[in-house]
């Protein structure tokens, strides 16, 4: 892994260099000697390259919005060395088991304007990283969508998001807001979250990692600190903090799923989420059966034999769907 991390840096280099330096490093040469395979992913880089830079050109971005012009063109450089690192990782397909990383739809991914707008999306069974043009990273697990939009007229960065991300927010004098599908905004200030807010869930639930957040819907307000964790209820229009431990609500980004007195329902919400599959429960099971503990597998069926072994249930399994029934 780590041969392969730095042969993307060589990659990298070469494809950000300029037109009039278009020489191979020796180190980049020797290994695409090696082998015809080498040379196939090699093209395969320079293809997304030649297809996708034009959506990257700087026209595509305030200088305002984005960097301080004392530094811009540094700066610039990082952010393009980040990102064209992010897209080398999914175009090679590495992926550590269920954190599969969704390859970039270059067509219709950026949609260009008078203002930065920025579209990216994790289909279920799949997650994605992006970093939005004002430099702040997003981790989006299965089922989620962010559309960014940065608004020159009231000089605002806003973000229509549902689903469940992890953020990591640039500083800027311009206000980043999320609006989620359940009614409920988000005001964020250079920091570190994360953000569980699906169509079809009850509630949205953020937790602060750094920073500070504030959460609003209509008279509703609250402000949060590190390490708090906070749930919008849709049905109610109320928020309210929650105990819990904060590692846990963003335990996705490492495989795991971690279950406090979870129902068998919405254990089985997250494992369709994320195994793109449908589940099928006994009536009178999804919400009688509770679980303790946490999930770490590297397939939907080790999941559920894990479940079975915990508690009196069994599975059948025929394509993408599972049934659950007691035994």
């Amino acid at each position: 892994m780590e041969e392969q991390k730095q042969m993307k840096d060589y990659i990298i280099d070469y494809l950000l260099d300029g037109e009039d330096e278009k020489h191979l490093d020796p180190v980049l040469a020797e290994w695409l000697a090696e082998d015809e395979s080498h040379r196939k992913e090699f093209d395969l880089y320079k293809k997304i390259w030649e297809e996708s830079r034009h959506y990257t050109e700087p026209s595509a971005f305030d200088s305002d919005l984005a960097w301080e012009e004392v530094d811009r063109i540094n700066r610039r450089r990082v952010y393009f060395r980040r990102y064209w690192k992010n897209i080398l990782y999914v175009a090679s397909g590495t992926a550590a088991s269920l954190l599969v990383i969704l390859a970039l739809s270059f067509m219709g991914v950026f949609e260009k304007n008078s203002d930065t707008q920025v579209r990216m999306s994790a289909a279920n069974g799949s997650r994605s990283e992006i970093v939005l043009p004002d430099g702040s990273m997003v981790k989006l697990n299965s089922g989620s969508e962010v559309i960014y939009a940065y608004d020159s007229k009231k000089k605002i960065r806003e973000v229509d998001f549902q689903g469940e991300g992890f953020f990591d927010v640039s500083k800027s004098k311009a206000p980043f807001i999320i609006k989620t599908a359940g009614g409920l905004n988000v005001k964020v200030w250079g920091t570190s979250f994360n953000l569980q807010a699906y169509a079809d869930d009850p509630i949205v639930q953020a937790s602060l990692v750094e920073g500070c957040i504030e959460l609003e819907s209509g008279e509703e307000k609250l402000i949060m600190k590190p390490g708090e964790i906070a749930v919008f209820d849709k049905e109610t229009n109320k928020i309210k903090q929650m105990k819990g431990v904060l590692s846990h609500s963003y335990g996705w980004l490492d495989n795991k799923l971690y279950m406090e007195d979870m129902p068998l329902s919405l254990v089985c919400r997250y494992l369709e989420r994320w195994y793109d599959v449908k589940i099928t429960v006994q009536p009178g099971l999804g919400e009688n059966i509770r679980y303790n503990g946490v999930i770490q597998e590297e397939t939907v069926t080790d999941v559920m034999d894990a479940l079975s072994r915990l508690s009196n249930i069994c599975y059948h399994v025929k394509g993408k769907h599972i049934s659950i029934t007691s035994k």
